[in-house]
């Protein structure tokens, strides 16, 4: 099974955003011509303009009011399922049992490789595909405030991870979006 590489923003060690390592999660991709490099080519896209109207990118450094090319350049990027779910008729689907596996592996192995302080889960499929998962903890969620959505903390390696289940962009309301990320921000 091909594994895409995540994408590690240039800043992201030396700045982050706002002085904090956050990671991007969402729950796939979709291709047909899928290849390891997939997601770092995707993000790419995205920060050069050369991909200027993908609402999921698009909307997420908005809710954190930065630009999008300097947002991506700050954060690391990655997707639970491991490798492309299928072509643009497939983008709905769901991982194959083998892709969960991978992907609950790859989740922790991620975070730890790259320090993570925060991951934030842009996907309620993403989010679910987490609980089980040794070390995760998102058993013991606690409220994000008033928000609706839930964090959990977990030890990772030889940090403490926040990690946030929100909504996909394709369906959350940009306010609701922005208030909750003001309040990652501030934990």
């Amino acid at each position: 099974m091909i594994e895409h590489m995540p994408w590690v923003g240039p800043l992201y060690d030396s700045e982050g955003l706002k002085g904090q390592r956050l990671g991007i999660m969402g729950y796939s991709a979709w291709t047909p011509e899928d290849h390891a490099g997939y997601t770092i080519e995707s993000i790419a896209n995205v920060v050069s303009g050369a991909w200027p109207k993908v609402q999921f990118f698009n909307a997420i450094p908005n809710y954190f009011d930065w630009d999008r090319a300097d947002f991506y350049n700050r954060v690391t990027f990655f997707e639970f399922v491991p490798c492309a779910i299928g072509g643009g008729d497939q983008r709905y689907a769901v991982a194959t049992p083998e892709q969960s596996d991978a992907g609950r592996k790859r989740v922790l192995s991620i975070a730890e490789a790259h320090k993570m302080d925060k991951l934030l889960v842009f996907s309620a499929k993403g989010w679910s595909a987490l609980t089980g998962i040794p070390g995760m903890c998102v058993e013991e969620q606690a409220p994000l405030g008033d928000t609706g959505f839930h964090f959990a903390r977990c030890q990772v390696g030889d940090r403490m991870l926040t990690v946030i289940g929100l909504r996909h962009p394709q369906y959350a309301p940009a306010r609701k979006m922005r208030e909750a990320v003001n309040q990652v921000l501030a934990l």
